[in-house]
């Protein structure tokens, strides 16, 4: 067993809008207060909530689902569990330690993240670090949390050099030329005309962050790297607007581990674990539904 660091460079080859709420009519951005020679000043991040679900449960339950031939088979239950992280139903005193055992023996993945079954919480071994952006004010966190050297010395101005707005608008059907072939009578009212507007990280715009697996076997760190290729596949999406194409990211990976090793292979590692999954399937299906028995499911 090993503990495996996985640091990530991830620049933004679209507007990013992740968003803290609104403002009026307005998304703001989220952001994170930083000190900064002496003064405390907000900078936008990416919450390790939405890197650890997109980068991650996401793609990696997606992969399980359609590997296994589980899609549109499991519960409500099962589902949440698997992609959402499931949630506790009762309370119970005991765990169930041969249940997690067989859990971790036959899924790397679900041993990397964890979660709740409705009778107890199953803690993961892997922790994700929010997404710093790689600016002047961030300066000294992105030497601590990726190290000086994978800094690009052109990408350390302000902050707020690397925040734009966006506007769209949301059209109005009578006011299409082709409205009169499919509007009653040609009957016309008031507007419908909506503008939406928000602010954006700029595309050019690079995050630092890290993932950290701890007491892992080289199964996990696989099943981790899976992931993110799977991820980064399908367009490395993150935040919020991707229906407009906003919130893409293209990744770079450098792996270490305690024991001082970095030169990992990463697509043996992917092949290995793949390779593992397939064996584990029908292992897998009937730790599910031992673990989440649901008259509603139909595996």
């Amino acid at each position: 067993m090993n503990t495996y660091i996985i640091n990530m460079l991830s620049e933004a080859i679209t507007p990013i809008t992740h968003m803290a709420g609104v403002s009026g009519n307005e998304s703001i951005l989220n952001r994170e207060k930083v000190l900064y020679n002496g003064t405390v000043v907000s900078v936008p991040t990416l919450s390790g909530n939405a890197l650890r679900h997109n980068i991650f449960r996401a793609p990696g339950v997606q992969y399980l689902l359609k590997e296994y031939e589980l899609e549109n088979k499991v519960s409500i239950t099962q589902a949440n569990f698997l992609s959402n992280g499931g949630r506790l139903f009762e309370s119970s005193s005991t765990e169930d330690l041969s249940m997690l055992k067989e859990m971790r023996e036959i899924s790397p993945l679900l041993k990397l993240l964890g979660g709740s079954l409705p009778y107890q919480v199953v803690a993961g071994t892997m922790s994700v670090f929010s997404g710093v952006l790689v600016c002047e004010e961030n300066k000294k966190i992105i030497e601590q949390l990726i190290g000086e050297e994978c800094i690009p010395k052109e990408k350390l101005l302000s902050s707020e050099h690397f925040i734009s707005k966006y506007q769209y608008t949301r059209g109005d059907a009578s006011k299409a030329p082709e409205a009169s072939t499919y509007i009653k009578d040609d009957v016309r009212g008031e507007s419908n005309l909506m503008i939406y507007s928000g602010e954006n990280i700029i595309k050019g715009a690079l995050f630092a962050h890290k993932v950290t697996i701890c007491n892992a076997s080289e199964l996990e760190l696989g099943a981790a790297l899976n992931c993110i290729d799977m991820w980064q596949k399908q367009g490395g999406k993150i935040g919020g607007s991707t229906r407009i194409g906003h919130g893409s990211l293209s990744s770079s990976v450098l792996i270490s581990s305690i024991d001082g090793k970095t030169d990992y292979d990463c697509d043996d590692l992917i092949k290995a674990y793949q390779t593992y999954a397939k064996e584990k399937k029908e292992a897998f299906i009937k730790w599910l539904k031992k673990a989440i028995p649901d008259k509603e499911s139909l595996i």
